[in-house]
């Protein structure tokens, strides 16, 4: 099984196999929402929070 890095614990994250790039995963050691933003090799960034944004473009 894949795995990738946790940009906020930097603990080991496993990625299933049939995840693909954009899908969100949760980091099981610190809880933080994770985006797959490579797959060779695996690579993790922190999720941006879509519903933040979309309240925010209401205000406007």
């Amino acid at each position: 099984m894949p795995t990738g890095t946790c940009p906020e614990c930097e603990a080991d994250v496993h990625v299933d196999t049939d995840t693909d790039k954009g899908d969100t995963i949760t980091c099981e050691e610190c809880g933080t929402e994770l985006e797959v933003v490579g797959l060779d090799p695996v690579e993790l960034d922190i999720a941006e929070d879509d519903v933040d944004e979309d309240e925010e473009e209401e205000d406007f």
